[in-house]
């Protein structure tokens, strides 16, 4: 599906996140791109990517010269630019032919006390992009989502929903195609509960653990890298993808296979939900269930198909069951022995 690519002029937004900074990684590897503009409003990530990605090693006159000669040589743009400015989306958006939108304030505590900077962020960042894509004729959209839209109960949740409603809404005005993929949460990415916990671990502090009971879905940012690469070549507009092999572990458990993984003697403090949080995530809604079919390797959701062209389209077959897609559900749910196994591969 990377062939999709070949010969395109690709857009990331929040290149310095974890998942922009990975699929920009992928992307450069395939040497398939006529070129990738990273973008991203946080200046010493965009200067550590320049480091570990350009690395120029030539002689030049300056380092400007230096820096100039490394993006061109690797096909790579840095552009340092807020979503927020509507000016600059268009700037970087000029005769690009794919935009991945991965910028977003994701962080539930941080937004549930900066309420206003999520909405500028999630909600207006992303109707500037958009309409951004529109006037430069992009033909692909791709938003980066999460489950927590589902049903959401706190101010990061309801302004991804409200985002991926602004972007689905743009497919009646334009030409370009627009689509959204939702995430559980992916393991080792910035702020996330694993290197939380094992930071917490290594400074001996207590591993502090919302509830025993909460659960949560995961995937690796491989899994991630492929299912956009996946989604951008399946899309024909309108559509939410979800990948349909995520697995789900207990907060819990976790803080008790890294202490057994770690010999540590830390204790585990349970402190209660935070505001906003939820006990266990869904990937889709019951509304959205009567529109869900699945190609095996994602679901997905487009309200505009019947089923005849869900099947033609996307290799698709309807899904029946209703409540499997739940973290809590044991068919999802990791036994310790096995989330134990699946960690000491990834740290």
């Amino acid at each position: 599906m990377i062939n999709y690519f070949k010969g395109k002029s690709v857009l990331i937004t929040g290149a310095s996140g974890s998942i922009g900074s990975a699929l920009l990684k992928n992307l450069i590897k395939t040497k398939s791109c006529k070129v990738i503009r990273a973008m991203s409003n946080d200046e010493n990530g965009l200067f550590e990517l320049n480091q570990e990605l350009l690395n120029p090693t030539k002689k030049n006159k300056t380092k400007f010269d230096a820096f100039k000669n490394a993006m061109k040589k690797n096909r790579i743009r840095i552009l340092y630019g807020d979503v927020r400015d509507y000016k600059r989306c268009v700037e970087a958006s000029k005769k690009i032919d794919i935009i991945i939108h991965a910028a977003a304030v994701k962080h539930v505590p941080i937004c549930q006390y900066n309420p206003q900077e999520a909405i500028k962020t999630n909600l207006f960042g992303t109707s500037n992009l958009c309409k951004a894509a529109i006037k430069n004729k992009v033909k692909k959209f791709l938003l980066i989502s999460t489950d927590k839209v589902v049903n959401p109960t706190s101010i990061m949740g309801e302004t991804k929903l409200k985002a991926e409603k602004i972007v689905l809404g743009f497919n009646k005005k334009s030409k370009t195609k627009f689509a959204c993929i939702r995430f559980g949460n992916v393991v080792g990415s910035r702020g996330s509960v694993i290197p939380l916990f094992i930071n917490q671990i290594k400074k001996r502090k207590n591993i502090t653990v919302t509830d025993k009971n909460m659960t949560r879905f995961f995937m690796v940012i491989d899994s991630a890298v492929k299912l956009i690469t996946e989604s951008i070549s399946l899309m024909r507009g309108n559509e939410i993808f979800i990948l349909n092999s995520m697995k789900s572990f207990k907060v819990f458990d976790l803080a008790l296979v890294l202490k057994s993984i770690f010999k540590s003697k830390n204790k585990i403090l349970l402190i209660g939900k935070k505001d906003g949080e939820k006990l266990s995530e869904s990937l889709f809604t019951k509304k959205e269930l009567k529109y869900l079919y699945d190609n095996k390797k994602l679901l997905v959701i487009n309200k505009i198909y019947n089923e005849k062209k869900m099947i033609d389209f996307y290799k698709a077959t309807k899904v029946i069951k209703k409540d499997i897609y739940n973290s809590d559900n044991k068919n999802f749910l990791m036994s310790k022995k096995r989330l134990k196994t699946f960690l000491k591969k990834i740290i």
